[in-house]
């Protein structure tokens, strides 16, 4: 669902021979031993952080400075492989540009990324390492795949009542609606640092209080901007805060994972924040930080039943003891 590129491990495998038709185009064996372990950390993520049922991969488009190659549901054993150009084709006949990308097709039902080595081309580093970095990122939009359905049912009417198309919809489209509007931001920013305060505060109890503050924040703010002709991002605010906030924490909880460096909380948060820049992902991030402390069982909830997004969840978790 993301659309924009986000600049943030267990043995390789031998690399198998590709087809004839690609014999120009060959993995790296770094860049091939990156994608295999960030594809089990992705299956260990979604089985033991988000408690789900192991689904098979989609088809993955994974990107070099000459090649596209293209696994069956991740299956490297069934890779093809074709040059590219500066532009790289993708299985829904889209196009991007040759560099570091990351993102997860609804429509196609793909995921593509670029490798290390696009990344590492670019100038792109990382804290703790590129690779790391890179881990995390598959992680948040492979996180998307799984939420797409639920997502687009949860979206259909509120796009058709705002009237958003499909191109137009992108994750920050609250954003780009009210940035010019200093009131909104206020109460935006207001919101999600009360938010960062109950998932640090040192008990508990006090993160629960901050919460509730926060809860009434969200329902104050929704109330006076999300009305007329603005009803429909109501609806639109909690599907990508709940989207991109679990996306976030499951960068959070891998970095700290020993297999993600086991970094301090306020590093891991300092990691997961840089940039600061996207309002769906720092403010959803804050949100499903204090979900994930107060509210033990938010996996069998969120995006599992329609109408347990952003604000319900959070309800939940300062109702919970």
């Amino acid at each position: 669902m993301s659309r924009r590129t986000i600049g943030l491990l267990i043995a390789a495998l031998a690399a198998a021979p590709l087809p004839a038709s690609a014999q120009k185009c060959r993995m790296d064996a770094a860049d091939r031993a990156w994608l295999e372990q960030a594809l089990l950390q992705w299956h260990a993520t979604e089985t033991g952080v988000l408690e789900l049922a192991s689904m098979p991969l989609p088809q993955v488009i994974a990107i070099d400075a000459d090649c596209t190659y293209a696994l069956p549901a991740g299956d490297f054993a069934a890779m093809t492989a074709e040059p590219h150009g500066e532009m790289v084709k993708l299985p829904d006949g889209a196009e991007a540009p040759l560099g570091p990308i990351a993102f997860a097709s609804g429509e196609g039902g793909y995921f593509a990324m670029s490798l290390p080595s696009v990344w590492r081309a670019a100038g792109v580093t990382g804290e703790g390492g590129l690779e790391r970095l890179m881990t995390g990122v598959l992680l948040h939009e492979m996180m998307h795949v799984r939420q797409t359905a639920l997502a687009n049912a949860a979206l259909a009417g509120a796009m058709a009542a705002a009237g958003i198309s499909d191109d137009e919809l992108t994750d920050d489209v609250v954003q780009e609606r009210f940035f010019g509007d200093a009131d909104y931001v206020a109460a935006y920013e207001a919101e999600r640092d009360m938010l960062f305060a109950a998932a640090a505060a040192p008990g508990d109890a006090q993160a629960r209080t901050l919460a509730v503050e926060a809860l009434g924040l969200m329902r104050a703010r929704r109330a006076r901007w999300f009305a007329g002709d603005n009803a429909p991002f109501a609806a639109i605010d909690d599907v990508f805060l709940t989207m991109e906030g679990m996306g976030q924490l499951l960068i959070y909880r891998y970095l700290r994972s020993p297999e993600g460096g086991a970094v301090s909380e306020a590093e891991a948060i300092e990691d997961v924040r840089r940039g600061r820049r996207w309002w769906s992902q720092d403010h959803g991030f804050a949100l499903l930080l204090v979900v994930d402390r107060l509210l033990s069982d938010w996996q069998q909830r969120a995006f599992r039943e329609p109408d347990w997004r952003a604000e319900r969840l959070l309800a939940a978790a300062v109702e919970a003891r």
